[in-house]
């Protein structure tokens, strides 16, 4: 049977989660390098990671994706739609890769940009926004080009590493995504 190809991009695709992804977030929750980049800090079971995605899976507060490759259908993360509150038409957008071996492709600015016309175009959202860290350059970097602008700065949001590291605030509204089409 041909993979779910719920919406595709050049070389990834999303799909709906599915029960096997866990073992991919099992693995990027606890693995040292992923871990450092979620700001996680405590290890995570397996039926813990199982609990936590049926539960976003399940909210209709939440709209969860698996980021695919292409061309072998392996899964290499996970992206979504959080807090989704369809009266003020606002969510917060979320993504990690879980797998070091699949960064710096690319794949995550096209799962920005699939998720955020899908938030636009389907939900009839108004507003998405996230916040990173200040040292996520390559994150800012992506979200910009996908459209997010720069809100504001939450200082001193997170400790992390011995130090505490601000975060900014990005959100992308509809009326600038329609403008940059």
């Amino acid at each position: 049977m041909k993979p779910v190809k719920f919406i595709e991009a050049e070389t990834i695709y999303l799909r709906p989660f599915e029960p096997e992804d866990v073992d991919l977030v099992y693995f990027g929750k606890n693995n040292a390098q992923v871990r450092d980049t979620l700001f996680l800090f405590e290890p995570i079971s397996k039926a813990n990671v199982m609990s936590q995605l049926q539960a976003w899976n399940n909210s209709s507060e939440n709209m969860l994706f698996t980021i695919c490759e292409n061309e072998s259908s392996t899964p290499v993360g996970q992206t979504a739609l959080v807090r989704i509150d369809y009266i003020s038409r606002a969510a917060v957008f979320y993504i990690a890769i879980y797998n070091p071996e699949y960064w710096s492709k690319g794949y995550g600015n096209q799962a920005t940009a699939l998720v955020v016309q899908y938030a636009f175009d389907i939900l009839n959202l108004n507003r998405v926004q996230l916040h990173v860290s200040i040292e996520n350059t390559k994150g800012i970097a992506a979200y910009e080009k996908a459209g997010f602008k720069r809100e504001g700065i939450l200082r001193q949001a997170m400790y992390h590493n011995n130090k505490y590291i601000d975060f900014l605030v990005m959100g992308i509204l509809r009326q600038e995504y329609y403008k940059t089409e």
